[in-house]
């Protein structure tokens, strides 16, 4: 039996690596989470880190991300992770985790700027910026996980109705 630790997948945000760590240990699949309470305490920090990686043992690790995809933890997609680093397998799933991770993180920097552009209501500087992050996922042709859709299109009506509440203000003011 191999005791290897390897990773099989990296989050955002510890909510959601912590979600995976308790799915699979309620499998049976023993799970730990690396650079989780860095990641959580500082989390400016979490890219600089590589994320919060889950690791499991190398024997368990195709139970584990079958698990995983069956809920859409991870990209069905990715190849699994090989022991060797070096490998091309390894160069094009390490590429596309962080061009999923990129997006992701993107529409989360589009989101909280709308958020936070409905506190400082008669400029739309942030909901401008938040719909140019939008546009540029848009155009990248990066995909956006499926449970992040809904996030997007939130984003997006709320630049929209901001922009347009603004924009009547002005009118109505000149």
């Amino acid at each position: 039996m191999n005791n290897n630790l390897i990773t099989i997948a990296t989050f955002g945000n510890s909510v959601e690596a912590s979600l995976a760590k308790q799915l699979l240990e309620a499998e049976g699949i023993p799970a730990f989470l690396m650079d989780d309470d860095t990641a959580s305490m500082a989390w400016h920090l979490t890219i600089a880190l590589g994320w919060i990686k889950l690791k499991v043992l190398q024997s368990d690790a195709d139970n584990a991300i079958d698990i995983l995809t069956a809920v859409e933890f991870i990209n069905p997609d990715t190849e699994a992770p090989s022991t060797d680093e070096n490998t091309p397998q390894a160069e094009t799933s390490r590429r596309r985790s962080s061009t999923k991770t990129k997006s992701d993180k993107i529409l989360d920097d589009a989101f909280n700027a709308a958020i936070i552009g409905l506190f400082i209501f008669p400029l739309c500087i942030m909901q401008l910026y938040s719909l140019w992050l939008l546009v540029f996922l848009l155009f990248t042709g990066w995909k956006i996980s499926a449970n992040r859709q809904l996030k997007a299109a939130i984003t997006l009506l709320l630049n929209l109705l901001m922009i347009a509440v603004t924009w009547m203000l002005v009118t109505a003011l000149v």
